[in-house]
């Protein structure tokens, strides 16, 4: 697997930026969706602790995202514990200004959450990437990602509160690229900030 360092560009300094934000009440509660037995098993991977390891520096987020990534990889197809490493490669890559990349590990992520019956989870993760695919300026992506996220939020599994409230994230969803990065920043965790949580 080959590693590289994140960008140094001004696009990845203004992500890097954001990471200084306060954590919002939003960003907290993202993290209810990693189940507590998937955070468990995680922390005893190796390639999870490594990646870990690298949060406090930014100039490695997207190696601790391919770290990430390559632990997801090695378990098999659509395992539940698939999800944390690929949640946490897309939210390192997006603070990374990796968009492209934490597009693509995102829509994994869902879809692992939407395979293994975690509806809520499947249709949040679905309506971050439609976010990321609007930073990423792909809106042809968003429309398939908030097409998926609806679908998903008509189950009969979600209660009407959370039907709602993935309905207005998806109304409310950003139109511009600089306004879907402060919504994502808004959401998901920093990097730094999950070093604390961890």
């Amino acid at each position: 697997m080959m590693m590289r360092y994140g960008k140094t560009g001004t696009g990845a300094l203004a992500l890097i930026a954001m990471a200084a934000m306060p954590a919002s009440a939003g960003a907290q509660d993202h993290e209810m969706f990693e189940l507590p037995a998937i955070q468990v098993e995680a922390f005893q991977n190796p390639l999870h602790v490594a990646a870990m390891a690298l949060y406090e520096t930014p100039a490695r987020w997207v190696e601790a995202g391919e770290l990430h990534e390559a632990a997801a990889k090695e378990l098999t197809k659509n395992d539940a514990g698939q999800f944390f490493g690929f949640h946490r490669a897309a939210l390192l890559y997006v603070y990374a200004g990796e968009t492209g990349r934490s597009r693509r590990a995102m829509e994994k992520a869902a879809s692992v959450a939407e395979a293994t019956g975690d509806v809520l989870t499947a249709a949040n993760s679905w309506v971050d990437a439609a976010f990321i695919a609007v930073a990423e300026g792909f809106a042809g992506k968003r429309r398939a990602f908030e097409a998926k996220a609806r679908s998903l939020a008509g189950s009969a599994l979600l209660s009407a509160d959370e039907r709602a409230a993935i309905l207005a994230r998806i109304d409310g969803a950003p139109a511009s690229a600089a306004a879907a990065r402060i919504a994502l920043a808004q959401r998901l965790a920093s990097p730094t900030t999950l070093v604390a949580a961890d």
